[in-house]
């Protein structure tokens, strides 16, 4: 019997590597390009924050040199969401004022921490935010509230990015938009003459004091609330709000017309009194809630956007804007908004006032 003579099996060449080990390899998440690096034991990914390859080469080159020479690169450890929420809102506290902190820390209590509070940062993903605006709105809550929770989400996760790891860092849906969730609402002059008529008792003359105000000019309720005597000068027949108390953080300086009826309402109200007292004063303390008195004094006035077109303390600001618009005077000189746009949201015509205008139209 002849020996069979087995062949060797020829040695199988390795394919050459297309990068030497330790210098890292390079991906793309979406448009951007990240690297990898597995070094002592460690998988090291890190975004490169480019979409152009050259510059990723160029930039994972200086990363990896800096990890291999003993520069390692950050360890990001767990946080919980309410951890960062409690961050946030001391930079609140020291850059917000009282009632906006007052109004993210109601929205966090109440709707907000119970979804997310227990959660680690990197769990909050795009879904699971989508998903709560959704059991919000089937829960009533309109289009202004879930954006300002959605926002609330939005600006704690910015103020603790740096706690994150990048590629863990939540998506969050676009705010829609507010425009077509307008309150529509103002007050008629023959309903301001009649509560002005109703607010000729002396103890009631800080009230007609903020209807006149709001009705002419637009102030806000909190800008007129918390303001102090010394914001009225005389002298200058000025009333100056300092940029702390506006809602835009700009001063808003109004021109009175010296010896006119407001200047001598206001001249009433501050003659003989501090500087820095309260403006608005009853029983010779602060007005901090008047929602029953204005309740009680508008009674069977409609037309506003409160419940059954009751009148609100906002629809002034709207029927004072309304009534510039119709003497001519826009948002750069009303000096209520910054810009055209926003100021033209507050405008409101009654059914006479739109079909006059719809008569110039016509009309050859």
């Amino acid at each position: 019997m002849s020996n069979v003579v087995t062949m060797p099996k020829p040695k199988r060449t390795r394919k050459p590597r297309k990068s030497v080990r330790g210098s890292g390899s390079l991906f793309k998440r979406g448009s951007i390009y990240w690297f990898s690096l597995s070094w002592k034991g460690n998988r090291i990914q890190r975004s490169l924050k480019t979409d152009d390859r050259e510059t990723a080469l160029i930039k994972m080159s200086e990363a990896v040199a800096a990890i291999r020479s003993g520069e390692m690169p950050k360890v990001f450890d767990p946080i919980l969401v309410q951890t960062m929420f409690d961050m946030w809102m001391i930079r609140v506290e020291t850059n917000c004022k009282k009632a906006t902190q007052e109004d993210y820390r109601r929205r966090w209590k109440k709707h907000l921490k119970p979804t997310f509070g227990s959660l680690f940062a990197t769990q909050v993903n795009r879904d699971l935010v989508e998903n709560y605006l959704n059991r919000r709105m089937k829960a009533g809550a309109g289009l202004v509230s879930r954006n300002r929770e959605l926002r609330i989400l939005m600006m704690l996760f910015k103020f603790n990015r740096s706690k994150i790891p990048a590629d863990h860092y939540s998506e969050f849906p676009k705010l829609q938009s507010e425009k077509a969730h307008v309150r529509r609402g103002r007050m008629s002059k023959t309903d301001y003459d009649t509560l002005c008529s109703r607010l000729n008792d002396p103890s009631r003359f800080w009230l007609k004091v903020f209807l006149v105000m709001t009705f002419k000019f637009g102030f806000r309720k909190s800008e007129l609330m918390n303001a102090k005597v010394g914001y009225f000068n005389p002298v200058a027949s000025t009333f100056t709000l300092p940029a702390f108390t506006t809602k835009n953080n700009m001063e808003r300086v109004v021109d009175i017309v010296p010896n006119g009826e407001i200047f001598k309402m206001l001249t009433t109200l501050t003659q003989g009194r501090s500087p820095d007292a309260a403006l608005l004063t009853r029983d010779d303390k602060p007005v901090k809630d008047f929602r029953t008195e204005w309740k009680n004094q508008t009674a069977g006035m409609k037309g506003g956007s409160g419940k059954n077109g009751s009148i609100t303390i906002h629809d002034l600001r709207r029927s004072a804007i309304t009534n510039m618009n119709e003497k001519g005077i826009d948002a750069t000189k009303a000096g209520t908004h910054l810009t055209p746009d926003v100021f033209a949201r507050y405008i409101v015509r009654n059914l006479n006032e739109r079909r006059a205008i719809a008569k110039i139209v016509e009309d050859n």
